[in-house]
């Protein structure tokens, strides 16, 4: 069978983006899905999807070119008509195997391309997820379009990836490709477009002169595990992973010549799982794996090594032509960006009455059936034009929403300053958004008998006023603990003069009473709900609470509850600054 070198490169295009994308899709559906299992008993089928991705696994090696060329198709199309990610993991269950039989057949060159022609789609996004725009959705389409014509045009059957190729997917999935995931995992809090963009940079460079190590095998298998054991000492990551990165690439050749397709699907769930533990891990029954990310893509980066290293391998090296063009793409890229969004905050004259809101945005999801909200998200934000607010559930990296970044979104967007107080492994969180300058003052994490519960105090010299951002924990017992936490947190010096934010505590709990000692209520009457999940779980538990003794007029307040981009609603109140 002979592949003429067009099909060659629509092959590595297709490829890339097909394995990338229904890496994110696959793993953040069945997070989104699990999520309801777990805290609403909905039994939407997360388990249906992974036991597709198997049985996928198994047949992938027997499939038909044309089979594969249209499971390719499904998946474009499914992009372009929805980013609920619950119903297309179940088309990325298959998705994610045939892209895996084309990287076993295409050349590392070509396929390195098509990873750096999705990292450049991640910059289109401005760090959101391609499939929630409408433009990076059709550009991803298209490239799709044409690998499944090319896989289309040829005859025969695909070939079984092994056990290699689905360590080498583990890898990706753990955020090595991703510029913000890398940067968050570093330590990076907070920065704004021009670092995200430059960054990307040095991905592409890593992804496109990984063959170059192809040739020295021990080298790349020894500094792909120095460079993931470089998470360990922030923000040595920062160059520790890209090349971890490069030495992945450089061992894929020798990679795909393992067995063991099955096994290897396994595994790749497996990783994932234990990643997701690594942020909710109290909620899924990992406890163990809370905070220890860092191990995990150091012992997933040991298990690739072991598997992959077969000594000297013959690679076809990229050619000055087709680094160029990968590079020029991305270069495109980076100044249409630069040139349409913010290059960091958009400052604005202080003011008396100020627009403040608290709204928790549920990870970078809707409530129901997975759905990318970033797109959303920002043109609610766009039209209701808060001055400053109190985010909670803010993700900035995180394998569970297909590494969205909320904070580098809204600040693009829409020319916020941020302050960032990941409170799970760098990438999962609070922040607060505002207008004028901000400084943090404090962090911490409440103590907890589930997940991690952030609070973090920011002060605005421009206004003068001093703001708590807080996400509470989900028993009762637990939050009048943290509410005693809270309160003493705020009123250190400097006083807030507001605590805002999600601390699922009704009205009449033990932990509001607490922290109503010395804080009112923006309301004078409260919403009739702050939080519903479809009508099977209604709460009232977003606030603002202003400190009694200062003397701020609420000039009106409100809750959006119509608004369904998150689980939760957005809560506002007009307070005039004396």
């Amino acid at each position: 069978m002979r592949i003429e070198k067009r099909d060659k490169i629509l092959l590595g295009l297709g490829a890339g983006v097909l394995l990338a994308s229904s890496l994110r899709v696959f793993v953040a559906g069945a997070y989104s899905s699990l999520e309801k299992t777990f805290f609403y008993g909905v039994n939407f089928p997360s388990g249906a999807g992974i036991l597709l991705f198997i049985i996928a696994a198994f047949l992938v090696g027997r499939m038909s070119r044309k089979a594969g060329a249209a499971i390719m198709a499904l998946y474009a199309l499914a992009s372009l008509a929805t980013d609920a990610t619950e119903y297309t993991h179940l088309i990325a269950a298959f998705a994610l195997p045939v892209a895996l039989a084309l990287v076993k057949e295409v050349e590392v060159r070509y396929l390195a391309i098509g990873l750096v022609a999705d990292l450049s789609l991640r910059v289109l996004a401005v760090g959101g997820e391609p499939i929630d725009f409408p433009h990076t959705r059709a550009i991803l389409a298209l490239l799709l379009f044409l690998g499944a014509y090319a896989l289309w045009r040829e005859p025969g059957t695909l070939k079984k990836p092994g056990f290699g190729l689905y360590a080498f997917a583990a890898l990706l999935e753990l955020g090595l490709i991703y510029p913000n995931a890398i940067m968050r995992y570093s330590g990076f809090n907070v920065y704004y477009l021009p670092q995200f963009v430059g960054f990307s940079f040095v991905v592409a460079l890593a992804i496109l002169l990984g063959p170059y190590l192809s040739k020295r095998p021990g080298l790349a298998a020894t500094l792909l595990v120095l460079g993931s054991a470089s998470l360990f000492v922030k923000p040595a990551g920062l160059i520790g992973l890209p090349l971890a990165l490069a030495s992945t690439v450089a061992l894929l050749e020798s990679a795909k010549g393992s067995r063991g397709g099955v096994i290897g699907a396994v595994y790749l769930f497996l990783m994932a799982t234990l990643a997701l533990g690594a942020y909710v891990g109290r909620d899924i029954g990992l406890a163990f794996m809370e905070d220890r990310l860092e191990a995990l893509i150091l012992a997933a980066s040991v298990v690739y090594a072991l598997s992959a290293y077969k000594g000297n391998v013959e690679v076809e090296l990229p050619s000055v032509k087709e680094i160029a063009g990968s590079l020029a793409g991305l270069v495109i890229v980076a100044a249409i960006v630069l040139a349409l969004f913010n290059a960091g905050p958009s400052y604005e004259p202080a003011k008396k009455e100020v627009l403040i809101w608290t709204y928790n945005v549920h990870q970078g999801f809707g409530p129901y059936d997975g759905t990318f909200n970033g797109y959303e998200l920002v043109n609610l934000i766009r039209e209701q034009k808060p001055d400053v607010w109190a985010a909670q559930e803010v993700v900035g990296g995180m394998i569970g929403n297909g590494y969205q970044d909320v904070p580098l979104m809204m600040s693009a967007y829409l020319g916020y300053a941020y302050e960032y107080n990941p409170a799970v492994e760098g990438t999962y969180g609070i922040a607060v958004f505002s207008h004028w300058h901000m400084k943090t003052e404090g962090e911490l994490n409440l103590k907890s008998i589930g997940q991690a519960r952030p609070a973090q105090k920011v002060s605005i010299e421009e206004l003068g006023i001093t703001l708590v951002n807080v996400h509470m924990g989900l028993s009762e017992e637990e939050r009048a603990m943290q509410a005693e936490e809270l309160l003493s947190f705020a009123e250190a010096s400097p006083a807030a003069q507001i605590i805002a934010g999600d601390t699922n505590a009704e009205p009449d709990e033990r932990a509001i009473e607490i922290l109503t000692r010395d804080y009112r209520d923006a309301f004078e009457e409260r919403p009739p709900y702050t939080f519903n999940w479809g009508d099977v779980d209604i709460e009232n538990i977003d606030y603002i609470l202003l400190k009694k003794d200062w003397p701020a007029e609420v000039k009106d307040y409100g809750c959006l509850c119509d608004v369904e981009v998150s689980d939760h609603r957005p809560v506002w109140a007009l307070v005039e600054i004396p």
